[in-house]
């Protein structure tokens, strides 16, 4: 697939990462970058010296450099017209060239995202990105609109899933932000966008990525760091002068289901019902969870 650069970065988890490449190649790539800021294994030496259907660049990085240095590194090394953003734990479906075609025919989208197959269900985190005075909300605002764009459904958001088709000139625009080593990178490249670009964003829901997450207890000691996923929120909020992030419906699939458990229904009554709230009222409520959360050694949210 010419002009389509398969881009991940990587800690740990080299048998994920094996899966990962084995489906690139099936899907067609003919590139493929990996940013490596976890130590050295025989594995990981297996993998970087295998032959595959495309070429491979490793980036060697500084031990725990984080998410948004080696993204950034793999965009100034490569110089593909689109850079497909995975992690080490999803894997490339055979349909990605949709993302290509609807890029194509829509120059204005600085990326377009599949979805999750995940646990035998789909799911993403696709949703809109709204401010309320200094708080800013993540929530699914109405009814989206759904286009045919390139003879699949197309569906715009403010803030995509992680598996992600992203145009150099958005990248070159407004890349992520090297501070950010783990947590809130994500949302502090859609927050940028929308703040200092005029880049939309879109999710194609028929591209599916197998997700399976985890890893060893190595990789899950460093992902869900109390301490840095901590630092990582307060850096955003102090960045973008926010007193606070609110959580309504983050996942459009979720929003969108017609049917589902008690459980589900009661937990989306109760975000609509918190962010009907006033303002002065959400904002001291989420504190009081987060230090919650951080009395029992758990990251904010």
């Amino acid at each position: 697939m010419t002009d389509v650069a398969l881009a991940t970065k990587v800690f740990s988890r080299a048998d994920k990462l094996g899966e990962l490449l084995n489906s690139a190649g099936a899907a067609g790539l003919d590139a493929v970058y990996v940013a490596d800021d976890g130590e050295p294994s025989d594995r990981k030496d297996e993998l970087y010296a295998a032959e595959y259907p495309f070429d491979l660049t490793v980036l060697d990085l500084p031990y725990d450099a984080g998410l948004g240095r080696g993204r950034n590194r793999i965009v100034e090394a490569s110089d593909a017209e689109y850079l497909l953003v995975v992690d080490s734990d999803h894997r490339v479906p055979g349909n990605v060239d949709t993302l290509v075609a609807q890029a194509e025919a829509r120059p204005d989208l600085g990326g377009i995202s599949g979805l999750l197959y995940e646990d035998g269900k789909i799911r993403g985190t696709c949703h809109d990105l709204h401010e309320r005075g200094d708080l800013l909300v993540r929530d699914v605002r109405e009814d989206k609109k759904v286009e045919l764009v390139a003879g699949a459904p197309l569906v715009e958001f403010d803030f995509l899933p992680n598996v992600v088709l992203l145009r150099r000139e958005c990248l070159e625009e407004q890349a992520w932000d090297d501070e950010y080593v783990i947590g809130k990178e994500h949302l502090d490249f859609y927050v940028a966008h929308a703040e200092r670009t005029d880049w939309e964003f879109a999710v194609s829901p028929t591209v599916l990525f197998d997700h399976r997450p985890g890893g060893d207890e190595g990789y899950v000691s460093n992902r869900e760091s109390a301490a840095k996923l901590e630092h990582s929120k307060e850096y955003f909020l102090e960045k973008w002068d926010y007193r606070q992030v609110l959580l309504g419906q983050t996942d459009w699939t979720d929003a969108t289901r017609r049917q589902g458990t008690t459980d589900h229904l009661v937990e989306w009554g109760i975000k609509r019902a918190f962010l009907s709230l006033p303002p002065a009222v959400q904002a001291p409520l989420m504190d009081a969870r987060d230090a919650v959360r951080r009395r029992r050694n758990r990251p904010p949210l």
